[in-house]
């Protein structure tokens, strides 16, 4: 009995070892899928980290990442029971973590407004030696919070504050003057200092003045990349001045060559007007007719430019209504067939001989077979903003040339009248005219040709 069980025992501790020994059955991935805790705990620390809390629970949060990771490898060997056991830690370690980090971030809310002010102002790269040192601070600070020395943990804030804004700074002055200071210390390898002193001087001016803007006002940053600007120029400027004064004492100037040489220099800009400067005048006169010179030419330059912004205005307006003006003729001419009327393009006016409209021999009343044709005559007239509309009547030769122009004029009346109160256009836009007989456009010894000169013709101005 003994041996039988001592037996069994070897056998129960040999498929122990060899569980242990066996390779995880499943991969992280199938973990998180077949074990919903585990999923939950492995995003909520996800959720922890990206919402910065780690470093407000070191200790804690290391603690609940390992655990977590002891529970997905026993859920990769399907130990149910050690990756429950596992899950009830984590919950316990992952809660004291949170409430740790969240009493952190109370206590060092003033240092982590601080440090996210640094973050804005690149301290963390510009300075990451002195940045990783406050933080590290910072993550004792929370150990000890962690360890419920609170009120060790809150003597660390007026240092964490003070740390966190130096450097804030710092970086804010090294991002705005930082060309500034290159270019001063150019200027200063190339001896401006002796040979442009007053310019270099200014350029160390503009530069002070761009870092006590910042040390006043830390949201004036432009205000300070503007003064940093001006010294970088200065400092440019007093390293050409320095060169200069180089170049004439190389060549041996006196003064007198000097002055020649500025003034030839100032006659190559004069060059252009074709008269010569009043050098035989004080300096300051002849100043002053350049400059007098140059404003004509501004003056003269903004005012042509002023006619061809103006020019070029009214080109665009006339190629827009061109465009506008064929559009909306192109409109009317698709609602016309050929054997109802030609549409003629007349500028930005449009002209409809109807070529179907019948009235019967001697009379004035409307066919109901004109109706159609009435009504896409509305719809090309109200595709104009409030045109002027003239309806002409024409007749052939046949008959007196008294009666025919009276016919022509009641028919066009008819028209006219039925434009404005079927189509609903106002009759003060209206206008009837006849003209019998006397605009043929045909050769009225033909039917054909008389056909063609019996017509109501409708012109729609838009000018």
């Amino acid at each position: 009995m003994a041996i039988r069980l001592r037996l069994l025992s070897l056998i129960l501790m040999s498929l122990f070892y060899s569980g242990c020994a066996t390779t995880p059955t499943l991969s992280k991935s199938q973990v998180l899928e077949e074990y919903d805790q585990i999923a939950i705990f492995q995003s909520r620390l996800n959720e922890d980290r990206v919402n910065d809390l780690f470093d407000l629970a070191p200790v804690g949060f290391a603690a609940a990442e390992a655990k977590l990771a002891e529970a997905i490898a026993f859920g990769q060997n399907r130990n149910d029971g050690q990756v429950a056991l596992a899950i009830i830690e984590l919950n316990k370690i992952l809660d004291k973590a949170e409430a740790d980090a969240t009493l952190s971030k109370r206590l060092m809310r003033e240092v982590l407004e601080a440090r996210q002010l640094a973050i804005a102002a690149a301290a963390d790269t510009m300075l990451k030696e002195r940045f990783s040192l406050l933080d590290e601070k910072l993550r004792k600070a929370s150990n000890q919070v962690e360890q419920g020395d609170i009120e060790d943990a809150k003597k660390w804030r007026p240092e964490l504050l003070q740390g966190y804004s130096d450097i804030e700074l710092e970086a804010l002055k090294q991002d705005a003057t930082e060309n500034a200071r290159y270019d001063i210390a150019q200027a200063t390898e190339s001896e401006a200092d002796d040979f442009a002193p007053k310019t270099l001087k200014r350029a160390h001016e503009e530069l002070a003045l761009s870092i006590a803007v910042l040390e006043t006002n830390r949201t004036q940053r432009e205000k300070a990349k503007s003064h940093a600007l001006q010294a970088s120029k200065l400092a440019q400027r007093s390293v050409e001045i320095t060169e200069m004064i180089k170049d004439f004492k190389r060549r041996e100037y006196t003064m007198e060559d000097i002055i020649l040489w500025y003034q030839k220099q100032i006659s190559l800009i004069n060059e252009p007007t074709g008269e010569e400067l009043p050098f035989d005048q004080s300096n300051h006169q002849v100043v002053t007719v350049l400059r007098d010179k140059l404003v004509n030419y501004a003056e003269l330059q903004q005012a042509e430019l002023a006619t061809r912004m103006d020019l070029q205005s009214r080109l665009e307006t006339v190629e827009r209504e061109n465009r506008e003006a064929q559009a909306r003729f192109d409109k009317i001419q698709d609602l016309f067939t050929s054997d109802e009327a030609n549409v003629y393009r007349q500028g930005h006016n449009v002209l409809l001989e109807l070529r179907a409209f019948n009235f019967p021999s001697g009379g004035v009343e409307i066919q109901s077979e004109n109706f159609a044709l009435l009504d896409k005559i509305v719809t090309a007239i109200k595709s104009f903003p409030n045109p002027d509309v003239v309806v002409s009547g024409h007749t052939d030769s046949v008959g007196g040339a008294e009666v025919n122009l009276q016919l022509s004029q009641r028919r066009a009346e008819t028209v006219a009248s039925f434009l404005e109160k079927v189509g609903d256009i106002d009759r003060s836009y209206l206008t009837a005219i006849g003209y019998g007989e006397s605009r043929p456009v045909a050769n009225n010894e033909t039917e054909r040709g008389r056909k063609s000169n019996r017509r109501i013709e409708v012109l729609i101005i838009n000018e």
